[in-house]
Order: structure tokens, then sequence, then C-alpha cells
């Protein structure tokens, strides 16, 4: 495994350390994903449904080449270790799962760096939830992932329920939230 190294500056000091290539490369494309997603909702304001076309791809990317082969026989336990351990971690995104069960996990993500760097809450937080989505999806096509709260909304942290088979209700979600952040992105702009 290459490394390359990370300038991190805080205030008067700025430190150098070394990261993992597959790091970099997970950031740089994240990153390259969510401004193509911004730049479609800047392009075509109310398009939310494009970005989190973007955004769920995005997450389908990187359940194929960094979650996949952990499992062929997906448990709600066998696909959260991976997700924290590949994705969340060299992200910079700290969560704690409060409850894991065979068919549902419940998660507080309380650090998401792409919401510190973005500068655009309501963006990444459509980001964010869609490119879960798309990985939760990967595993679990009769699934859901339900949004309790959102850092752009003032929250000090984005509470996320993963559902292994949904219901019905549940299956409004990816709506419900278009709905939410394309209200809160109007607000913003006001």
């Amino acid at each position: 495994m290459g490394e390359s190294l990370k300038k991190i500056e805080s205030g008067d000091r700025t430190v150098w350390i070394t990261q993992p290539n597959e790091i970099e490369s997970i950031l740089n494309r994240r990153e390259a994903a969510f401004n193509i997603a911004k730049e479609k909702l800047a392009s075509e304001p109310g398009k939310i449904e494009t970005a989190m076309q973007i955004a769920e791809a995005f997450g389908r990317g990187l359940f194929e080449e960094f979650i996949k082969k952990n499992s062929d026989d997906w448990t709600m336990e066998k696909w959260v270790k991976p997700v924290v351990g590949n994705i969340f971690n060299p992200m910079g995104t700290t969560a704690t799962f409060t409850k894991i069960t065979e068919d549902e996990a419940k998660s507080l993500i309380f650090r998401c760096q792409l919401h510190e760097d973005s500068k655009e809450p309501h963006i990444a937080s459509i980001f964010t939830y869609g490119f879960l989505r798309g990985m939760l999806l990967s595993a679990f096509p009769e699934g859901e992932i339900l949004m309790g709260s959102s850092m752009a909304q003032g929250a000090p942290m984005i509470e996320f329920t993963y559902k292994t088979n949904a219901t019905d209700e549940d299956r409004l979600e990816r709506e419900r939230i278009k709905e939410v952040f394309m209200n809160n992105i109007k607000k913003s702009e006001e």
C-alpha cells in the first residue's frame, strides 16, 4: 500500500501525516462526486433528484470496490463493519452505532468531514444520505435508510436508521428527504 502526505493546519501550526493512497483515492472521488452533484443543483435549481442519483451511484461504487468482497450472505452486522472500517474511517466520519440487529441498525454520525469541508450543509446532507443509501441498497435491495436528524438543520449529529427490509411507509423516506432539503435550500438562498 503506497502512502502520501497530508497537510493539516490548525491555527498557527501545521502537521503532516502519512495516509494510504487508497484513502486519498476515496476522498478525491468523494470530492469529485460531491462537486458534480453540487454543480447539478446549481445549474438545475430544484432538481434534487439528479444530485441524489449521483450520490447513490457513488455509494454503489464504494460498495462494489470496498465492501462487496466481505460477504455473499449479508446481515446488518456484516454490512456495518466494512462500512465503518473501509468507508467511514477513511472519509473522516465518526459514527456510533446504537443498535445493530440482524435486520436493522441505528447510527449517530457526529463528525462528518464533508459537512466540515463543504460549507454547504444542505447539499452535504443530501449527498451523505444518498451515498449511504446507495451502499445500503447494494447489499439489501429491499432495504431503506431513514434520516432522523441532520447537521444541516442545526442538529449536532446525523441520525440514521438502516433497514434490510423496508415497509411501504419507509419507502417514502427518499421523497420526504428530497422535499425537506429542497425547502431548506430555498430558505438558505432567501
